[in-house]
């Protein structure tokens, strides 16, 4: 992957948001010319689309959106009339992007320490993301969960799949323990809580990917982790910040994935 950092593209949005000016874009790019995206200081935002502005466009509807739902799940967010957004972060040639394995950006701002009020805080949001995922498919008919969209790889049931495998996968990157540590606290092997019904998988996937982050993240915290395991990109850096951020960004660009799946708007 190559970095630039020379790129600054600034827009003034009056929202009603949370977090100090100017907030940083991180973006990435990679696979088939799509670009990935997220805000900075607001762990778990996410965009994609085929070009940086276009993902740019996206983000600032992201930051509305994001301290809306925030104080949907409760927590309190101050008040700023105006906010400015830059890109500061941009990583080119980010290897199958977007795909199932595909590598994901490694940037400084990942190198910071996972505190225990932050490790909390995103453990709430994975909570909120959950509630929403749910409130999205808990009801849906067996076959619009099974029917696979043209020009999709997954349906609905492949998604949620998909997240318990990610949420697995970056588990692992903590280290070789993990493997030992996570079955614990499953309570039986991980390919028992395979073959569980969807729904049930996911509440157990969890569970134990918390009290693992729990348990490893104070240990792990300032390292530069790489892991040959389950992976086509062995060297691929991992610290626990990026972890736990990767633990929301996917969340949410799947529930939106599965909003364009039942042709809802993305975000509301």
């Amino acid at each position: 992957m190559s970095k630039s950092k020379d790129i600054w593209i600034k827009f003034k949005s009056h929202l009603r948001v949370a977090y100090p000016m100017p907030q940083r874009i991180a973006l990435e790019h990679g696979g088939d010319n799509l670009w990935y995206g997220r805000i900075v200081e607001l762990i778990g935002t996410h965009a994609r689309g085929r070009s940086q502005e276009e993902v740019i466009s996206r983000l600032e509807k992201e930051v509305s959106y994001h301290v809306k739902w925030l104080e949907g799940h409760g927590e309190s967010t101050p008040t700023i009339n105006e906010i400015e957004l830059a890109v500061t972060d941009v990583e080119s040639n980010v290897a199958e992007l977007g795909e199932s394995g595909g590598e994901v950006a490694f940037y400084d701002f990942d190198r910071q320490r996972v505190s225990n009020d932050l490790l909390e805080r995103c453990i709430r949001c994975m909570r909120y993301n959950r509630v929403d995922l749910l409130e999205l498919v808990r009801d849906l008919p067996s076959e619009v969960m099974k029917k696979t969209p043209p020009a999709k790889s997954r349906n609905i049931q492949g998604i949620l799949a998909h997240i318990c495998n990610a949420e697995e996968f970056y588990i692992s990157r903590l280290g070789e323990e993990t493997d030992r540590i996570y079955e614990e606290y499953l309570g039986m092997p991980e390919s028992q809580a395979d073959s569980l019904p969807i729904l049930e998988r996911m509440e157990i996937v969890r569970g134990a990917s918390t009290e693992t982050l729990r348990f490893l993240i104070p240990s792990k915290n300032g390292m530069i982790l790489t892991r040959p395991d389950y992976t086509r990109y062995p060297n691929e850096k991992w610290s626990t910040y990026k972890i736990i951020r990767r633990f929301l960004e996917h969340e949410r660009e799947h529930i939106y994935n599965i909003r364009g799946y039942l042709n809802l708007p993305l975000r509301e």
